[in-house]
This record gives C-alpha cells, sequence and structure tokens, in this order.
C-alpha cells in the first residue's frame, strides 16, 4: 500500500522566492527529488522559506500568490527578501 503524502524522487520543485545573497539559492532554481540539503541552515532560520518550493507544474499558480498581497505565498516571499 503506498502512502498517499509521499512525493517521488523525481518531483522536480522551483523556487519562486527572490535571490539569496552570495549565490545561495537563485530564483526558478530548480531541484529534482524535494528540498536542496544544502539550505538547511537557511531553512532552519526561516522555515517559511520552504514554502517557496513549489511542484514546477504550479508555477504559473504561484507566482500570481507571491504577487498578490493577502496570500501565504506574498507573506513568505516578504520575509525571504529579508534574508
Amino acid at each position: 500500500m503506498a502512502i498517499k503524502n509521499q512525493k517521488p524522487a523525481s518531483e522536480k520543485l522551483i523556487y519562486i522566492g527572490p535571490n539569496l545573497s552570495r549565490g545561495r539559492l537563485l530564483q526558478y532554481q530548480v531541484f529534482i527529488g524535494g528540498l536542496p540539503t544544502h539550505l538547511e541552515e537557511e531553512f532552519a532560520a526561516m522555515p517559511a522559506l520552504k514554502r517557496l518550493f513549489v511542484p514546477v507544474a504550479e508555477l504559473n499558480a504561484a507566482m500570481a500568490q507571491a504577487k498578490q498581497p493577502g496570500t501565504p505565498l506574498y507573506k513568505y516571499y516578504k520575509e525571504a527578501l529579508e534574508v
């Protein structure tokens, strides 16, 4: 029996937040197989950063939400600007 919440290892996530300093993370960077492990410190400092990774298929809808005041993605994007 498969677990419904388990993501396939080949899942492609795209980062829709702003670029992080020193090239740690670039907007529209794609990751295969889940969240990047080299950003554990950033995730610990700002857990909302993880929410700016969306499935590639949802890119357009997620970008629209990130630009719309009042949505959770907008809030997360603004928080990421401060990192």
